[in-house]
């Protein structure tokens, strides 16, 4: 078993075992919700970066006392562990504005903090999304803000900029192996789920030695295989990239927020502080708030990585990306490509599976 490989095991295994190991050697740990949060700010700040995991199948009965059925699952299970103390460990968890269950959840949690008389600081990343200078100004007014709640001043950000631009870089790398060598996209699912569990140089070393044993070379199994992008609500796991692989296909890319999408180019700038990293995560084209062409995003990408087949799978609980979906099935219909829209679907995806295998074995070849 390779260094990344037992990393992961043990991150999904156990996702707070290594933030846990942090504290108790005498460090501080801080939890986040969703890839629209500041991660540099928090690694400024001398803490552990610790994405919050959530579980499916999950038993959400104390978050159900609080919480309507549209909340988002992901949401509802990190609810719920916050609920049974399983986050007390951490100094603080950050909550961004620019994603609708996520803001909720923040003022959930802290009049719900207020009845437990325990639990992690709560802070809010009140990220503005609006493309307009105004909205970039206040972004990096936002950054600031939180970073000063976090301990993190000017002169630490250059390094943890640098720290997470090569986690940028390594995932530009994966995306590139995945269009060019037999690398099964659930493997891919797998270990960038694991990522932010773990101690960020640890995999970062263990990643980037991975990816140089990953070169392109004979085509196998998944290189020949139909190629899909997966897009719509990110799926608690890799249950949905073992679908198409079990009717004999491959997910090659993701759209939206999706593990592997979690850390985006183009770097921040190392210089900029503050105002660089406001501009960053205001420009993001993930998010339910972002103002993106996903039409034109998503078609784009299914023609860069030569997909022969899109599936956009949205929750239940979806109730932003689904407006969208009718501009992306037209535009990839346009386009030649081949779409499988799952609307109001069980965040198990146990409603899926058929029609999945169905549509990749109806898809082509090589592109």
């Amino acid at each position: 078993m390779s260094a990344l490989e037992r990393l992961v095991e043990e991150a999904l295994r156990e996702p707070l075992a290594a933030a846990q190991a942090h504290v108790r050697a005498g460090g501080r740990a801080v939890g986040y919700v969703g890839g629209e949060v500041p991660v540099e700010l928090i690694i400024a700040g001398g803490a552990f970066a610790l994405r919050l995991p959530c579980e499916v199948p999950a038993e959400t009965a104390l978050a159900d006392r609080y919480l309507e059925p549209s909340f988002a699952p992901e949401v509802r299970s990190i609810a719920q562990q916050y609920l049974e103390g399983a986050f007390d460990f951490l100094q603080a968890i950050v909550l961004p504005r620019a994603n609708d269950s996520a803001q909720r959840l923040y003022y959930y949690l802290c009049e719900l903090r207020g009845d437990r008389n325990a639990g992690p600081d709560l802070l809010i990343f009140d990220l503005a999304k609006i493309p307009r200078e105004t909205s970039r100004a206040y972004s990096g007014a936002a950054a600031e803000r939180l970073g000063a709640q976090l301990g993190a001043d000017a002169a630490g950000l250059p390094r943890a900029i640098e720290a997470r631009n090569r986690r940028r870089d390594l995932y530009a790398r994966v995306a590139e192996r995945r269009r060019t060598a037999a690398v099964r996209g659930s493997r891919i699912e797998r270990l960038t789920r694991a990522a932010d569990r773990c101690a960020a140089a640890a995999f970062d070393d263990a990643l980037d030695a991975w990816l140089d044993g990953v070169a392109p070379g004979p085509a196998g199994p998944y290189q020949e295989a139909p190629r899909l992008v997966l897009a719509g609500s990110a799926p608690p796991d890799e249950r949905l990239h073992l679908a198409v692989e079990a009717a004999g296909g491959n997910v090659v890319a993701e759209w939206g927020e999706h593990a592997a999408c979690a850390v985006a180019q183009p770097p921040v700038a190392v210089a900029g502080a503050f105002d660089a990293i406001g501009d960053h995560y205001h420009a993001l084209r993930t998010g339910t708030r972002a103002f993106v062409d996903s039409a034109r995003g998503l078609t784009a990408l299914a023609g860069a990585v030569q997909a022969h087949g899109v599936i956009i799978w949205l929750v239940e609980q979806e109730d932003a990306h689904i407006w969208e979906l009718p501009a992306q099935t037209a535009a990839l219909s346009a386009a030649g490509v081949p779409v499988l829209a799952l609307s109001r679907r069980g965040w198990d995806g146990a409603d899926a599976r058929a029609e999945i295998a169905a549509f990749t074995r109806g898809l082509g070849g090589e592109a």
